[in-house]
This record gives structure tokens, sequence and C-alpha cells, in this order.
């Protein structure tokens, strides 16, 4: 198994740095925003503070590019190929990070984050798709869960570099993994066979599938015919109208939406966003801010490796329901903690370490299924004629309600309350759950065509 599995390793460990390049934009300003509010010049590059509107904008702007990112670079590779897109989606990422290393003017930060936001869109949408178009179907579950692991790494990147480093320097460390991937990509990764069979790029696609099988003859006939069978009994229903006409695309697209859009109704990008100030207003156990934002990043990190090496034992549907129930709990904890801090006269102090010890419960029961998975069943859920469409669909539905989770989270605080405010999001999390137990199907194992006959039933 692992001979075979070799090559198509490699070729995801590579596209896995363009998921670090995007999730580094994350909690980017985590370590950034409380610089930006500083009056010391030698700090902030702006010369002045920001203010809580510049603040918010710098936050949200990203999910405005990541809502319109998914249709071009969707379209980008149903026409000239996963590979093509997947190399431009870089370019935007290594501008942004210049951006912010030089920027003089909020309005630059502003450009950089809505551009960063695109090939975030783009990244969400088409690193599923070829990650499961490369992959087996014996192991397709483990390899769309490394992304997690790489996404993750991204989250800790700017935690642990960013408090010690001027803007400068920090950003421009962060520029050179978009590089790193582009180079590394484009000299080792194959084209996506189910592209260029698509295409009927024959011969295109046994060079590739040899490549990513190791070169085992055989394994890559029988592959290709089944390709081939696959995408001839799709062919006829791969238009972007067929999509919204044909019932299981339906059934597969209102199924991928509810997990995607608990996925941000959970909130985590809100809290990656503002973790320093999150522990700031908690005072958690005396721990400085920063230092607290480690300690998050590393769980995020560490709790990622667990998935890829049970999905496809345990099964998509169970790690999401343990994961979806995690979170309710966790936030009912975090949320009791800031209620008893803000609404009433108690003394907290003998549970100082409610907030980290609820949060790392979270992080690790998301990474456990509700922050991988979603991504994995929705590129699992539609066949390769109409796969972009989907996948643009659902990373827009992904992004636009990070946006108003984020952009509206500290006006939630303010009007709701902190403490409701969490209590809200373990409520998302709970109804998604029902929802998972009753409509979810299980994928593990499956190829593309017996889940497109599961969906019909």
């Amino acid at each position: 198994m692992f001979k075979s599995l070799s090559y198509t390793l490699l070729t995801v460990l590579t596209v896995d740095l363009l998921a670090t390049s995007g999730d580094i934009t994350m909690t980017w300003t985590s370590p950034v925003l409380p610089k930006l509010y500083s009056n010391d010049s030698d700090t902030n590059p702006l010369g002045k503070p920001i203010d809580p509107d510049i603040e918010s904008w710098i936050a949200s702007l990203i999910n405005i590019g990541a809502m319109v990112g998914p249709f071009p670079y969707g379209f980008i590779a149903e026409r000239y190929g996963r590979k093509v897109s997947l190399l431009l989606i870089a370019i935007p990422h290594i501008i942004s990070y210049v951006t912010f290393a030089v920027s003089k003017t909020a309005y630059l930060y502003y450009f950089g984050r809505l551009l960063g936001g695109i090939a975030v869109g783009g990244g969400y949408t088409v690193l599923p798709m070829y990650v499961a178009e490369v992959a087996e179907d014996s192991n397709r579950g483990m390899l769309s869960a490394t992304l997690n692991i790489f996404w993750t790494f991204g989250n800790l990147l700017p935690y642990t570099l960013g408090p010690y480093m001027s803007i400068f320097w920090f950003n421009i460390i962060l520029a050179c993994v978009p590089t790193s991937f582009f180079v590394l990509f484009f000299l080792i990764a194959p084209e996506s066979p189910y592209f260029l069979i698509g295409k009927n790029k024959m011969n295109q696609a046994e060079k590739s599938l040899l490549k990513l099988r190791s070169n085992n003859k055989k394994v890559v006939e029988n592959e290709i015919r089944y390709i081939t069978s696959e995408l001839a009994k799709n062919e006829t229903q791969g238009t972007f109208l067929n999509f919204f006409k044909t019932q299981i695309y339906m059934k597969g697209l209102l199924i991928s939406l509810v997990l995607i859009i608990a996925q941000q109704l959970s909130g985590i990008n809100a809290i990656l966003f503002y973790t320093e100030e999150i522990f700031s207003a908690a005072g958690a156990n005396g721990l400085r801010p920063e230092i607290s934002s480690i300690i998050i990043g590393l769980v995020i990190f560490v709790s990622s490796f667990g998935t890829p090496f049970v999905v496809d034992r345990l099964g998509r549907k169970f790690l999401l329901l343990v994961s979806l129930l995690g979170i309710s709990l966790s936030h009912l904890a975090f949320g009791t903690y800031f209620y008893l801090q803000t609404s009433t006269d108690l003394d907290i102090s003998g549970i100082s370490w409610l907030p980290i010890t609820s949060l790392v419960v979270f992080i690790v029961t998301f990474n456990t299924g509700l922050g991988p998975l979603p991504w994995t069943v929705s590129a699992e859920l539609f066949p390769t004629s109409v796969k972009p469409y989907a996948a643009s669909l659902v990373s827009f539905a992904c992004w636009t309600t990070s946006f108003f989770v984020t952009k509206f989270f500290l006006d939630m605080k303010k009007s709701m309350g902190e403490g409701e405010t969490f209590w809200l999001y373990g409520g998302f999390c709970f109804a998604a759950c029902l929802f998972t137990y009753v409509f979810v199907p299980e994928t593990k194992g499956k190829s593309f065509q017996e889940i497109q006959e599961m969906l019909e039933r």
C-alpha cells in the first residue's frame, strides 16, 4: 500500500503547502491587530493607531475576497485544469503578503486582505477537488484530511512568529510559503487524471496516473477504465443549468451547504481572528494573551493529526457527530464563563482556567470533524462533470457566512453579550448535529459512482 501511495502522498503533501498559505490569513490578524493599535511608530507602520471600524474591515475583508475567489478559480479548474488553477492561486497570496510588508496605509491593508481572500476562496474550492481526484477510493479520506494538518499549521505560524517579529519581516517570511508551493508544485505534481480524461487527453492521463500510482501499469489501466465509465455516465448532466435541475445534485448541495455553513456558524474564524482579544478580556489564568494564542495554535496543529488516521476507519458521519456535539458543549462552557464575568457579581477567579480549557475542547473536536470533513464530503458527493460548480457554490457559502460572523462578532458581543454569543454558536452546532444524524450519508470507502447511487435512494 505504502509503495503505491508514495508519489500520490508526495503530490498531496506538496499541494498542502497552498493550504498553509491560505490559512495563515485566518490567524494573521491575531498578532497584527494589537500592533496596529500601538502608538509606537517602530511597531505600527501606519504611524497612528487604528480604530475599531478599521479593525473590523481588516479582519473581515478577506471574506469578501473569498466570496469572489471560488468562481474564477472554479472556471479555470474546469477549463484549463486543476494544476493551472492551483498555481494561479499562489500568486495573489504572494502579492498580499508583500503588500502587508511594505504598507504604510490602511487602504493597502484592505487591498492585501481582499486579494488574499480571493486566493483563499479559490484554494478552498480547488484543493479538496484536486486531492480527491488524485487519491484512490481506499485512501481518499486520509489524503483529504491531510489538508487540515496544513491548514492548521497555517493557523499556528502567525501565533508563533507574529508577536515576536516586526510586521515587515513577519510578512516577508509568510510570503515564502506560497512561493515554495509554486516552485515545488510546478515541478512535482501531475494534472488531475479526472480532468485529463474528461478532456479526452488519454495519453496525458495515463502518464499522470503512472506517476501517481508508482508506475503500476495494471492499476492504471483499471483506473482509466473506471474513470472513463464514470465520466460517461454523467457527461449529459455536466452543464451549469442541469446541475440545478438534477435532484441528486441538489441533495448533495443541500448536505454540503448545511455542513459548511455550520462550520462557520461554530464561530471558528471569529475566534481565530480575535484570539488575543478574547483571552485578554477573559484575563485567562494570568497568561499573557500572546502566550494563550500560541497554546491554542499548538492545540489546533497537534489535534489535526488524528483525523487522517481514523477517517477511513470510523467514517465521516460518526466523526462529524462527535465533533458537532463536542463543539456545542464547549461553547456552553465558554459562554457560561463570559456570562458570569460580565452579567453577575460572582467571583470567578476559581474558574479562570475555563476559557482555555473550553476552547481547547472546541479546537480538538472541531479538528476531529467539522473542520476538515465538510470539504471532504462535499468533494465526494458530486461527479467530476459538475464538481467545479458545486465546489464554487460551497466555497462561496462558506466565506459569505464567515464574513457575517467575523464582521459582526464584535457587534454581537456588545448587543447580546459575550456569553450569549457563544451560546448561540453552540446552538447552531447542535442543530447541525441533528441534521447530520438524519440526512448525511456515510461515504467512506465508496467510489464516486457508488456515492451517486446512494444519493438516488
